[in-house]
């Protein structure tokens, strides 16, 4: 069987290499199908296990007083809803990003800082994961969560907008 025009035209040079090329990209199609659907349908059924989770009473959040920042142990101390006295700024991190250890240096210069005005909190996301998900932070790291006393929180994702540490400072002023 002789090759047409338009296969030699791809650098396919026999019907069978075109046979194989159209098996792989099937598979490749139904693996991709398969992975978004069982993605989709995951993170419904935590998100409504995030629901079910969250307390009727909503709880206080932990507050520093020393100017540093509180590595979170519990997570049931900071679920969606949880009521905060002062500015809350939640950092979700992980020990192997490397975007995470630039920011973890402003974080504690800001804790000492605002000492008393605001709170800085550091969440593991690897070991606290649900807490993420709950907070819809979406999929990348660092991510960090600003709560305020009224109960409104806002989200900055990578350290673009809050670094240098200027940046990240005139955010929390602006917020405080």
């Amino acid at each position: 069987m002789t090759v047409p025009d338009n296969f030699a035209r791809h650098g396919l040079s026999n019907i069978k290499e075109w046979n194989d090329m159209k098996k792989i990209f099937v598979i490749a199609v139904a693996a991709l199908a398969l992975v978004s659907c069982g993605n989709q349908s995951t993170q419904t059924t935590e998100t409504e296990e995030a629901a079910v989770e969250q307390p009727s009473v909503a709880k206080t959040a932990p507050v520093a007083t020393d100017g540093k920042v509180i590595e979170l142990d519990d997570a049931s101390l900071l679920t969606p809803g949880v009521k905060v006295d002062q500015l809350t700024i939640v950092d979700f991190n992980a020990v192997w990003c490397g975007p995470c250890r630039q920011l973890a240096p402003v974080l504690e210069e800001m804790a000492s800082k605002y000492q008393g005005k605001a709170t800085f909190i550091s969440v593991d996301v690897d070991k606290f994961g649900e807490l993420f998900e709950a907070y819809n932070m979406g999929q990348s790291i660092p991510a960090v969560l600003f709560i305020k006393p009224d109960g409104t929180t806002f989200k900055k994702i990578g350290t673009g907008e809050l670094l240098p540490a200027e940046n990240f400072e005139k955010i929390i002023d602006e917020n405080l």
